[in-house]
């Protein structure tokens, strides 16, 4: 080997052992220099030197104390004390993001961080944390979406719904006064968006955080409604683990000057009002009411067009409810009619009745006779149960109630109604129980309510379709629309099913309107189903009536059983 290669060599190789003892004497002088402003005992900087990453937990929505961004970037009025302190204690923070400020104070007290950045002094936080003088002075104050009476106490926040921040000292100070209504959020932006929206009357925290995010948050509509006594002081805490600690920050916040601080604070919290054209949200404002104006110019301009058809749409409504109201008071005159004529021909029918009673008596019984004279009878009853009809009618009101099998009823209504049916080829199937019990109810008023939604149902269809008719004894279970009995109460239940077409969803809450219906002018009043649902009330029933869930529409009717038949 050449002489000068040898040396090359060595070089190399001198290079090589000495870099690593270098790096460590230029990191110590470093280090040194580091806290050379900073007047820290022997023992302290031995202690830095053991514990050079120190975790920090701050508040995740203190702004602008401190708080991340949308990007999960460490922002604050602390994050800057924290690199002043990095640099002249010689150590470096470990930033450890917590969910929300309980989950903060819950790390802290179990040890899993060292130090809080943001943090003010009680006597409930004592016993876990160990506290540096305050390094930071904030403002209490409440705000309110509405004029409230001055507020410069405590206590003049009873009576109202205050939000606060759940953990936060002015959550534990209000835990303190008897008879207040506390709301607790996660973090000050809800709370303030809860007071904005009259969720919560008044928002207590200091008044600086609650101005920056009333801002960042655009809640124009609060105000400041007062000032509190005694100014937040804020400090920097430590873990009673390592106590140490709070005596080295505390010199290291004691380091940085008055000027420092100011020009801090002043970068994050405004001294001075900005004028309100400059402020984000008098411009957000004032584009948002451009665009409202423009949006209702288009409404008037789309109204000035819609506005002779949803008159000309209103006029033929208003005819067709006079229409209506005409034929109701057809109805009610021959209402009053059916009464008279009723009155009237009953005593002729009684006459007849006696002659044919008499006649049965002295006839003799050939030539088909008496056949003929209980034809009369027969007929004179006939007409008999008519007039009784007539009156029921005109005295809706009245029930002649008496014990019944619905069963029977039921029977008798479909023979009624057969004929409409088959004109229409639409299958009746019937399904009755034959332990339903006997009820009470007025065996004419009923009938007449089951004729009626039989024939209501045997439209709906239309032709070639089906209607199911069922009875049976059900119990009320919650789900059920019956408000009227009690959950696990027993009911008779006759159910009138279809395969029409069903209830529109817009129909379906105008069903019992006295005079709504959807049957062309002339054949139909719209009374039917509201006269039918007054039957069923006077018996202490309920109807209803909606869509089934395989279609068509479902009629239910719920009768009230007697204590003795429900045994």
């Amino acid at each position: 080997m050449q002489p000068s290669s040898r040396a090359s060599f060595f070089n190399l190789l001198g290079t090589l052992l000495l870099a690593p003892l270098l790096c460590v004497c230029v990191s110590g002088v470093q280090a040194q220099q580091a806290s050379s402003s900073v007047p820290l005992s022997q023992a302290e900087k031995a202690w830095l030197q053991q514990h050079s990453v120190i975790r920090l937990a701050p508040d995740p929505g203190f702004a602008p104390v401190e708080w991340f961004n949308r990007q999960g970037d460490y922002h604050g009025i602390t994050f800057d004390y924290v690199q002043l302190l990095e640099q002249r204690l010689g150590v470096r923070f470990e930033i450890v993001r917590g969910k929300d400020w309980s989950d903060i104070l819950a790390t802290a007290k179990a040890g899993e961080v060292d130090a809080l950045s943001a943090i003010m002094r009680t006597g409930a936080r004592e016993q876990h944390l160990v506290f540096t003088k305050p390094y930071l002075t904030l403002t209490r104050g409440v705000l309110a979406a509405r004029e409230l009476d001055p507020i410069t106490r405590v206590e003049d926040l009873r009576g109202y719904k205050v939000a606060v921040v759940e953990g936060s000292w002015m959550d534990e100070k209000l835990d303190e006064y008897t008879g207040m209504s506390i709301n607790h959020f996660q973090d000050l932006a809800t709370a303030l968006a809860a007071t904005s929206l009259g969720v919560t009357d008044v928002t207590a925290s200091a008044l600086e955080t609650m101005a920056f995010t009333r801002r960042d948050e655009g809640l124009t509509n609060l105000q400041k409604v007062g000032e509190l006594d005694h100014e937040v002081a804020l400090s920097f805490a430590v873990s009673k683990s390592v106590t140490p600690l709070a005596g080295i920050l505390e010199k290291g916040l004691a380091s940085i000057t008055s000027a420092e601080a100011a020009e801090i604070r002043a970068r994050w919290i405004e001294t001075s009002e900005q004028p309100f054209w400059q402020k984000p949200v008098y411009r957000y404002s004032a584009i948002a009411l451009l665009v409202l104006l423009l949006a209702c110019m288009a409404v008037v301009i789309a109204w000035n067009r819609m506005l002779n058809t949803r008159v000309q749409e209103r006029s033929r409504q208003l005819e067709e409810a006079h229409i209506q109201l005409i034929q109701a008071e057809k109805m009610e005159s021959v209402g009053r009619l059916s009464a008279g004529v009723a009155h009237e021909v009953k005593n002729p029918l009684a006459i007849i009745q006696m002659g044919a009673d008499y006649l049965m008596e002295v006839v003799p019984d050939e030539d088909g006779a008496k056949e003929v004279v209980a034809d009369i009878g027969d007929a004179v009853r006939r007409a008999d149960t008519v007039i009784k009809g007539l009156l029921d009618f005109s005295h809706s009101d009245k029930l002649a109630l008496s014990s019944g099998n619905l069963n029977e009823l039921i029977e008798e209504a479909q023979r009624l109604v057969g004929h409409e049916f088959r004109q229409r080829n639409i299958a009746l199937n019937t399904h009755l129980s034959p332990s339903n019990p006997q009820i009470q109810m007025d065996a004419n008023k009923i009938k007449q309510v089951l004729i009626n939604m039989l024939m209501n149902a045997a439209q709906a269809v239309g032709g070639d379709g089906e209607v199911n008719v069922s009875c049976e004894v059900v119990s009320i279970d919650a789900n059920s629309s019956n408000n009227a009995f009690q959950v696990g109460e027993p009911a008779l239940r006759l159910r009138i099913v279809d395969n029409g077409p069903g209830i529109s969803e817009e129909n379906l809450v105008k069903l019992f309107d006295p005079f709504f219906t959807t049957k062309p002018v002339g054949e139909g009043t719209g009374l039917g189903l509201s006269v039918s649902r007054n039957i069923m009330e006077l018996h202490s029933g309920v109807l209803d009536i909606g869509n089934a869930p395989e279609g068509g529409a479902r009629v239910t009717m719920d009768f009230r059983i007697e204590k003795e038949d429900q045994a």
